[in-house]
């Protein structure tokens, strides 16, 4: 009876189907990684679908396509089907829990973040993938070819290669950065998508309504900190440089908020509000004055400030 009971939620259309379209994924991923890679923005949509009809179909298709995709032997292959099924089931919850898209957002990255860089560790453990270092020493030594070519001063070589150890070190960090990118994109394409099939998906709010905690102005304002006194070489140096570039991140967004709250406010044209976002994003000296907005606004209340 039990067993009759579970076939009974089990859809076979809708699980066949999910499973081919992840498996086409997974060989134009083994085939042409640049087209698989643009494709996996799409990949959690049979998987949320499933999640949403029926646990059971769910875990069958996961399952299935795990074992599937080991026939290809790509250890990349594998790994990426993986974290796409976790995000399905991730964001897939987080829907039927009716939470809004700004919170899928952060959660989304936050597991993502912890099984990716866990699983780089572990690989990397097995050799499976090459150390970090090992993989930079080859740019590394290109350019340090380059500066010997150019007669470049002994004091600028040892600020290059503290410069170039510290960039090696904070990768995690913009690997998370990475994959907020990833799935902020994958929520724009699929929610449209996911209503098409009957399921509710909340919309982002606008961006002058993004508020992030003043909690972690505190913790920013404390690695800043950690990070002036964290000079010699080590694991507590490493963690507080990565956290510097998330947090860097949070105050970014909460700075680009903070120009399109001003654009609001005082009614500019919707073109010069773009126009500051894109300096903001793309020039470098605008990038950390809008870093530095993010942080005010978190401390004194910018936003209220101009509503007077």
């Amino acid at each position: 009876m039990g067993v009759a009971n579970l076939f009974s939620k089990i859809y076979p259309k809708a699980t066949i189907l999910s499973i081919l379209a992840l498996l086409i994924v997974a060989t134009i991923l083994h085939i042409l990684p640049p087209l698989g890679l643009i494709l996996t923005l799409f990949a959690t949509i049979p998987g949320i679908i499933l999640w949403h009809k029926s646990v059971e179909s769910y875990g069958i298709a996961a399952v299935a396509t795990v074992v599937l995709s080991t026939l290809f032997g790509n250890i990349f292959v594998l790994s990426f089907m993986i974290i796409i099924l976790i995000m399905s089931f991730v964001i897939g919850q987080l829907l039927k829990e009716r939470t809004t898209k700004e919170r899928i957002l952060y959660i989304t990255t936050t597991y993502i973040s912890m099984i990716v860089l866990i699983t780089i560790m572990v690989l990397q453990s097995l050799s499976q993938l090459p150390k970090l270092m090992s993989l930079m020493k080859p740019i590394k030594h290109q350019i340090k070819q380059m500066m010997a070519e150019s007669s470049v001063s002994g004091d600028f070589k040892g600020m290059f290669d503290e410069s170039f150890r510290q960039m090696t070190v904070q990768i995690p960090s913009y690997i998370i950065i990475a994959i907020f990118i990833f799935v902020l994109v994958n929520l724009l394409i699929t929610f449209p998508l996911l209503r098409k099939f009957k399921i509710a998906t909340p919309i982002f709010k606008p961006l002058y309504a993004w508020q992030m905690s003043k909690t972690l102005l505190y913790i920013y304002l404390i690695v800043l900190l950690c990070v002036m006194f964290a000079s010699q070489q080590g694991t507590f140096q490493s963690v507080v440089l990565n956290m510097e570039i998330v947090l860097s991140l949070c105050m970014y967004i909460q700075g680009l908020s903070v120009i399109h709250y001003f654009g609001k406010a005082k009614s500019l044209p919707l073109v010069i509000t773009i126009m500051f976002i894109v300096f903001g994003t793309f020039i470098n000296p605008f990038t950390h004055i809008v870093t530095l907005l993010g942080v005010i606004d978190l401390y004194i209340n910018l936003k209220g400030i101009i509503k007077k």
